[in-house]
């Protein structure tokens, strides 16, 4: 266990014993759970947390999240297993990738285990892909017309656009790890070779550096986004309905939690 790790999971502990919950699941998300961090980038933690049992016998609304720390170095932010849940059955992409993050600080295994197969059995191409698609899309509207961007840019459009070919290509989620997802899909040979320039390049970069405009890509991203935007208009997919599933899987993760 590195110095990083041992700061993050003293954080954590921390975070239980200031708001008294129980954290179910840490891990590492954006550019180092992704697998193409710069080296000065900073720590991604998201968590799912469980109150005691007390606490969800209320009448009124209850705070969802906590964030803990927000600065250069460490970005930790959690989600209460109500809220975690709910996302989970709307099928929203986020939290399918904190499932699927192999950087983990903390992980209870059978809760985790019932987790993933919620999210399984909820999984809705068409949100997560909807998710994706704007992600590439707003990010492609800041770079395509500069003459220099910032080459952790062209990540945030080449990840969404794997992961929406992965999508397409296998109806479920990809992982999170952005090479693992590449190996897994198609991409023409001058794409690819780009791409690998690219992260070579990235590797001897820092977070904010830049890169002079990359034509053949941009000119692919164009291409990708506007042949899955024509994709999504023809997308169907039968929505689990069994909600009852949720509700019993959050009463036994409260008890779990705490035992």
């Amino acid at each position: 266990m590195d110095n990083i790790e041992k700061k993050i999971l003293e954080k954590l502990r921390n975070i239980e014993n200031t708001h008294d919950v129980k954290i179910i699941h840490a891990i590492e998300s954006g550019s180092r759970g992704w697998g193409f961090a710069a080296p000065n980038a900073d720590y991604d933690c998201r968590f799912i947390y469980v109150h005691n049992q007390e606490h969800y016998l209320s009448v009124f609304e209850r705070k969802e999240f906590i964030e803990f720390e927000l600065n250069e170095v460490y970005d930790i932010k959690g989600y209460d297993i109500s809220r975690a849940l709910n996302y989970i059955i709307k099928s929203q992409a986020v939290i399918n990738e904190w499932l699927s993050s192999n950087v983990i600080y903390i992980k209870y295994d059978a809760i985790a285990v019932q987790l993933k197969e919620l999210a399984s059995s909820f999984f809705n191409p068409i949100p997560v892909c909807h998710h994706y698609l704007s992600l590439a899309r707003k990010m492609l509207a800041e770079i395509k017309n500069s003459e220099q961007a910032k080459i952790k840019k062209y990540f945030y459009i080449l990840r969404p656009i794997a992961n929406l070919n992965y999508i397409h290509k296998y109806n479920k989620m990809p992982p999170m790890e952005f090479d693992k997802t590449l190996k897994a899909i198609s991409m023409p040979q001058d794409i690819f070779s780009e791409v690998e320039k690219l992260k070579a390049q990235k590797m001897a970069l820092l977070e904010h550096d830049k890169i002079s405009s990359n034509k053949i890509l941009i000119e692919y991203f164009n291409s990708e986004l506007s042949r899955f935007e024509e994709i999504l208009k023809g997308l169907r997919h039968n929505k689990n309905t069994n909600y009852n599933i949720a509700d019993n899987l959050f009463r036994k993760i409260i008890k779990e939690a705490w035992q």
